[in-house]
């Protein structure tokens, strides 16, 4: 009986000195490629995550861009925006060059004339003629402002475009 226990335990001891720690290769590549493609999906979430975020991003930028001058341009009076009077450098359409020319001359550099990487371009159309005490004159002017970009990837991006009506303030109540 001895001796059959004994025998056990040789066999025990063979077994267990037997160097079975490790992970073979055909092991270890199964596990990357497994947690590759467990990975992969959320990889692509958050790179579509951070092209999302770039492109609102630009498009917030390029509708703040026009809503300066817009506002720029409606703080001006009326009878410049309609009369688009030279001596202010106002014309009917102004490219980027026009709009920087522009704010140089009104502002006297106080505020920043560039856009960087987004090309503003205005219209200035006057609506609805009609009389008033001092003539001719129009009741509305429309002013649209057209913003062109350049992606960071270079893509060319645009028109955002915001409008706005300034009322005359020279016109008697407009009825319809």
């Amino acid at each position: 009986m001895r001796l059959q226990i004994h025998k056990r335990l040789m066999n025990l001891k063979r077994f267990k000195t037997k160097d079975n720690s490790g992970v073979t290769f055909i092991e270890l590549m199964t596990a990357m490629m497994l947690f590759t493609m467990l990975m992969w999906p959320l990889y692509q979430i958050f790179q579509w995550s951070a092209n999302s975020t770039m492109k609102t991003g630009d498009l917030t930028i390029a509708a703040n861009v026009a809503s300066e001058l817009i506002e720029l341009l409606k703080n001006k009076p009326f009878d410049v925006l309609s009369k688009l009077d030279p001596k202010t450098g106002l014309k009917a359409k102004m490219d980027e060059t026009d709009i920087q020319n522009f704010l140089g001359l009104t502002f006297d550099d106080k505020f920043s004339n560039k856009a960087g990487r987004f090309i503003r371009s205005v219209e200035i159309t006057p609506v609805k003629p009609i009389k008033t005490s001092r003539g001719n004159d129009f009741a509305y002017v429309k002013i649209v402002v057209s913003v062109y970009w350049t992606e960071r990837k270079g893509a060319q991006k645009g028109p955002k475009k915001l409008f706005t009506l300034v009322a005359n303030e020279n016109a008697p109540l407009i009825t319809q």
